[in-house]
């Protein structure tokens, strides 16, 4: 009966780490297997939707997306759409650190470790302490590293 424990308590283990690694690549699945939306950024607390500052983004009606698809091997692509027609196109790289941690860098506004909280299936808020906007090196210190919400959606 001695040697059932250790055997028990050795699969009782084994299941708790692959179980925890499995919840990662869950959670990694869900990031992969679509396109996203960026719906809100909203930068050092503000209550301002980052975005507006985007070409033609604060005409409504649906007219603008900026568009990430988070692609196996850790690749990331981002493009920006106004009236159906690509502004621009940007590549860069992303990877799952934990089950809640992200850490992605693409565009000149993205470039930190980010904590996923998924809302409902189809939305998610990415939130970081200290993302990194290299739009704003050397002209804004304040924003050059600062907070950063974003507000994104399956699509």
């Amino acid at each position: 009966m001695k040697l059932w424990k250790p055997v028990i308590l050795t699969t009782i283990l084994l299941g708790i780490l692959f179980g925890v690694n499995s919840c990662k690549k869950i959670q990694e699945d869900e990031l992969l297997s679509g396109l996203w939306r960026f719906n809100a950024v909203y930068v050092n607390d503000s209550t301002s939707n980052f975005m507006l500052n985007f070409p033609h983004f604060p005409n409504g009606n649906d007219c603008c997306a900026y568009k990430v698809d988070f692609q196996r091997d850790n690749i990331v692509i981002a493009y920006y759409l106004t009236y159906d027609t690509f502004n621009y196109v940007v590549a860069g790289t992303w990877q799952l650190n934990h089950y809640n941690e992200m850490y992605m860098k693409f565009d000149n506004y993205f470039d930190g470790t980010f904590t996923v909280k998924k809302k409902t299936n189809k939305d998610y808020d990415l939130s970081s302490d200290a993302n990194h906007m290299k739009a704003f090196d050397g002209i804004n210190p304040v924003l050059d590293t600062t907070k950063m919400k974003i507000e994104m959606e399956r699509i």
